[in-house]
């Protein structure tokens, strides 16, 4: 199996989290890669594009939103079987449907709005 890589938004402290669990489990299976300029441009996206979902590549195969954290959980000790419910045709619908109409620009929106705040900081 290739190696994974995950482009991750590490402003986003749930996003950021999460991702240090994922590290902590994955040993050397999986490369988290933070979303700077150049990361999102190595992967063809702006760093907008990047930070509003996560995504994922194996082998020159990107998946993004749940199909991103399905590849990663596939890799995962303890999240395999969450891996294969979520999987799952009927639940992946589901959970994708909810990912990327709620939570996904709920995140998204509270990076904007740390960014906001930051900028006005530093004036």
């Amino acid at each position: 199996m290739a190696k994974l890589e995950v482009l991750y938004n590490d402003d986003c402290p749930i996003c950021r989290r999460e991702i240090n669990h994922y590290a902590g489990l994955s040993g050397d299976d999986v490369t988290f890669v933070k979303i700077t300029e150049q990361s999102a441009a190595d992967w063809g996206l702006t760093e907008e594009q990047a930070a509003k979902q996560i995504h994922a590549r194996s082998g020159g195969n990107v998946t993004v939103g749940v199909d991103a954290f399905v590849s990663v959980w596939q890799r995962l000790p303890y999240y395999r079987s969450l891996s294969l419910f979520v999987g799952w045709r009927p639940i992946r619908y589901i959970t994708d449907i909810v990912y990327r109409n709620v939570l996904a620009p709920f995140l998204f929106a509270m990076h904007k709005r740390r960014q906001r705040r930051q900028a006005g900081l530093t004036r």
